[in-house]
């Protein structure tokens, strides 16, 4: 087999695990939109899903806007209007970033699974050392118990 066909053949089957693993994808990430509220004007706390968000603020589903209502964050406190007023509108919206893309960010070595030190790393960009924090949230998030977290563990509703 020449080296053009085995890199043509790479790139298939790369093709084929990247569309598996896009269909298994279901959950957003829920970072805040504004600095310290969510986008029903509810305080993050620092994620802003309905249901429990694993560490990375994915696998959740993400609150909204109350319907019929537009909502800002102004100085320390959040307002939210009727739809109907007008009002100009600037949007910082990270709601829409998906846990494939965040997944990816951590998965240092790219090898599609989050080993344990890339989960350390990753904690520890977000200020988070102490051991019993880390061992904590990795027993939550390694669902099976194998030793990594696989893309379905992490985008996984808890």
């Amino acid at each position: 087999m020449s080296l053009l066909e085995r890199k043509l053949l790479q790139l298939a089957l790369l093709v084929v695990i990247w569309s598996v693993v896009m269909k298994t994808v279901s959950g957003d990430c829920c970072r805040k939109p504004f600095r310290d509220h969510c986008r029903d004007c509810t305080p993050g706390t620092p994620c802003c899903g309905i249901k429990k968000c694993n560490i990375f603020c994915c696998g959740c589903k993400c609150r909204t806007e109350p319907r019929g209502k537009h909502c800002f964050e102004r100085g320390t406190g959040c307002r939210c209007y009727n739809a109907k007023r007008k009002r100009r509108h600037v949007s910082n919206d990270t709601t829409d970033i998906s846990a494939y893309l965040t997944f990816i960010g951590l998965d240092i070595n790219k090898n599609g699974i989050m080993e344990e030190c890339e989960f350390k790393k990753a904690l520890e960009h977000m200020h988070i050392t102490d051991n019993m924090t880390v061992l904590h949230h990795w027993s939550i998030m390694d669902e099976d118990k194998d030793g990594i977290i696989s893309m379905e563990e992490f985008d996984r509703q808890k």
